[in-house]
């Protein structure tokens, strides 16, 4: 989805304006034909990998500078089924369905690890996303996602008001290896509100700072700030940087978030709306 910008310089010097001859091409008698147009390849897919059907991967695909996408993906691949495996990279959109891998730009994170990751597409539309992925840990693992993007409308929201603002959410914070329930509610300004949760990064009166930004109607850009806490050193006095997005899923609003501290690490929110 690369933006192509013109500029139309016009020239009030008198007289009359020409307009500049075209060069020909190499060889004149053989016009060059049109380039095919890149991947399209944009919102929110929901697949599974072949390693483990069963389980659900969500990916987030996002329009970055020139031809590139930014993919953020949850994983549910975990032995608790609220750890949220975390994936985050950059493709390059190609042509005919494909897509290539931004060289250093993927990481994994699993639990407490986190590793360097690649992924490639080999065909996709804004309906469908097929992938490779490969995880490099002790040994390389390659991975097949298949992913169809989800209806327009099961996340088609205008504003940060009325999809969060007047919900409670009710779901599980991810953060390494732990979990723990907690609800989240936004107040009369939009600002989040978390002290429902038995997370001890988020409860009771602990300094923080968030900012959600709408993006587009799907999608925020969000960003947490952690002050002091003694029972959370782990993200105390951190800064971190993500997405969330409001879905419909199984009948009911779903809230995912996903933030990163750019080192390896992240934290993670599913929420269902009441």
């Amino acid at each position: 989805m690369a933006m192509i910008l013109a500029a139309l310089l016009l020239c009030a010097c008198g007289g009359v304006i020409e307009e500049p001859l075209a060069s020909p091409a190499a060889n004149a008698s053989e016009p060059t034909p049109p380039a095919p147009p890149a991947t399209l390849l944009a919102g929110l897919y929901k697949g599974k990998i072949d390693s483990n059907p069963s389980r659900e991967f969500l990916a987030l695909v996002l329009p970055e500078l020139g031809k590139n996408v930014h993919v953020y993906g949850w994983y549910y691949n975990a032995n608790d089924l609220h750890v949220a495996h975390l994936y985050d990279g950059q493709l390059e959109l190609g042509i005919e369905g494909n897509a290539v891998n931004v060289p250093n730009s993927w990481r994994v994170i699993e639990g407490i690890n986190s590793y360097p990751a690649s992924a490639n597409v080999s065909g996709s539309s804004l309906s469908q996303l097929l992938a490779t992925l490969s995880i490099s840990r002790s040994s390389v693992g390659n991975y097949s996602l298949t992913a169809t993007a989800l209806p327009t409308a099961d996340y088609d929201y205008n504003s940060l008001a009325p999809d969060l603002r007047n919900t409670l959410w009710d779901g599980y914070w991810s953060s390494g290896a732990d979990t723990a329930t907690g609800s989240l509610q936004f107040g009369a300004t939009g600002a989040p509100n978390a002290s429902g949760t038995q997370w001890p990064c988020l409860a009771g009166s602990v300094p923080l700072v968030w900012k959600w930004t709408a993006q587009s109607k799907n999608f925020y850009k969000v960003e947490l700030s952690l002050g002091s806490n003694t029972f959370c050193s782990k993200w105390e006095n951190r800064r971190l940087a993500g997405v969330a997005s409001v879905s419909r899923q199984n009948d009911h609003r779903q809230l995912d978030m996903m933030l990163l501290d750019g080192a390896g690490a992240g934290i993670s929110y599913r929420g269902t709306g009441l």
